[in-house]
């Protein structure tokens, strides 16, 4: 599945409502906030924030690819919707794409938006 630009958050008064209204969850290379909405057109609305000290623009577009791809895959396996940010950490650029899956699954499943089956 690939994220359509529907599913995407690009307003600052949406990334400041989940930092403000929304709980966050924090892993070794990500922190996923999160706000649960259940009026919304789309399942959820994802947003991803990465600052220079992550790295410079090719590292940053890097991660930015990776996690578009990852929430691609797990977006079939969300049960709940809503809005969900995900913050890079610095070691975020040292980490390979298999350890970026396996730390977004673990904060997905500590908010409670990823279903348990299938999700191995």
């Amino acid at each position: 599945m690939r994220l359509s630009r529907v599913m995407r958050m690009k307003s600052r008064a949406e990334f400041s409502r989940v930092r403000e209204e929304g709980v966050s969850f924090g892993g070794r290379y990500l922190v996923l906030g999160y706000l649960p909405e259940s009026d919304l057109p789309v399942s959820f609305k994802f947003g991803i924030i990465l600052t220079r000290k992550v790295g410079n623009a090719v590292v940053r577009n890097r991660i930015r690819r990776r996690v578009r791809a990852i929430i691609g895959e797990l977006g079939e396996l969300m049960c709940e919707s809503g809005y969900m940010v995900m913050i890079a950490r610095r070691q975020a650029s040292l980490a390979s794409f298999e350890e970026l899956r396996k730390d977004l699954k673990k904060l997905a499943r500590k908010a409670g938006i990823l279903s348990d089956m299938n999700s191995q």
